[in-house]
């Protein structure tokens, strides 16, 4: 008896079968969605322990994409790079920060985006593929930090103390420790001299305020002399001020004086010099007038007639001068 089975039938159905499993394959591979993604970068400078490929990806706690490698960096063996695929419908800013969280009890470790709000657009630096994330050091990271550092500063200062704590300065501190109990029993001992040290103390105390009131009364009187002096200096400058006017009066008098005095040497060289010839020439007309008025005088007395007929030198009359 012949079989019935269409080996094109089943071959069909094997080819439905396969191509449905690819889609379910690259559906669960792509988490389900038809989103698309856009690559970035991120250097992690610190340990990435518990991060995987395929690792997760979130902006403020939100699942926005994945992990795609996570590689050693060939430039900078000191840094992680790590390549993201973040959904293209996410803002990722030039301010946006990548840090590293553990993700629970299980040692798993995801990367969580933060920031990115009003800034500018992320942009592709020159020489990378996309752009580049700054990563921020996680909290642990931190504090792995500051615990390591902290260990190797109490493993420095054990060191020192060991080094301080040797046999010869723990004997000068016992010594020490001997010296301060013997003058604590000293001290003890001589309690009543310390009291009446202490009471004469006190006295010195009282008897120095009383000298410093003292001083501050003396401080107080020297200061009112002061002022005084400084008022009597004072006096002493206005007069002094008074002084030089009256010189400076003085001054300008006894210039008038010479001045007055050279004018009136002046005046008497040309009084010797013009008036006193012109007297002596007057006084000698004077004289040769008065001559004159004597003579004439004497004439009159002698011949009266001289005022109506003249002098004698006149010339003789007709008849005066026959025999």
């Amino acid at each position: 008896m012949e079989s019935k089975i269409n080996y094109s039938v089943v071959g069909l159905f094997v080819l439905l079968l396969l191509a449905v499993s690819m889609l379910m394959a690259w559906w669960l591979y792509s988490g389900g969605s038809t989103r698309q993604y856009t690559s970035y970068l991120v250097y992690a400078t610190d340990s990435v322990s518990g991060l995987n490929a395929d690792s997760r990806v979130y902006f403020n706690g939100v699942d926005v994409g994945y992990i795609d490698s996570i590689q050693i960096d060939q430039s900078n063996p000191d840094k992680i790079r790590i390549r993201l695929s973040i959904d293209q419908a996410v803002p990722i800013r030039a301010n946006t920060t990548a840090q590293l969280q553990p993700q629970g009890v299980t040692g798993l470790s995801v990367l969580n985006l933060k920031g990115g709000k009003g800034g500018q657009p992320l942009s592709t630096p020159p020489g990378e593929c996309c752009p580049v994330i700054d990563y921020e050091p996680s909290l642990f990271s931190k504090l792995e930090g500051g615990l390591s550092e902290t260990m190797v500063r109490l493993v420095a200062i054990s060191e020192r103390l060991d080094g301080l704590l040797n046999e010869d300065n723990v004997q000068a501190i016992d010594q020490t420790l001997a010296n301060l109990n013997a003058i604590s029993t000293a001290l003890a001992e001589e309690r009543g001299q310390i009291r009446s040290l202490i009471r004469n103390a006190a006295r010195t105390m009282e008897n120095t305020a009383d000298i410093s009131a003292g001083g501050h009364k003396l401080v107080a009187r020297a200061d009112t002399t002061l002022r005084s002096l400084d008022q009597a200096i004072s006096r002493v400058s206005s007069t002094m001020d008074s002084f030089d006017q009256t010189a400076e009066r003085v001054a300008v008098a006894a210039e008038s004086t010479v001045s007055f005095s050279r004018a009136g040497e002046r005046a008497a060289g040309q009084i010797s010099e013009q008036t006193l010839p012109e007297i002596g020439l007057l006084i000698r007309d004077v004289r040769a007038l008065s001559r004159r008025l004597a003579t004439f005088t004497n004439n009159l007395d002698e011949d009266p007639s001289q005022v109506v007929f003249g002098g004698s030198n006149r010339a003789p009359g007709p008849g005066e001068g026959l025999p």
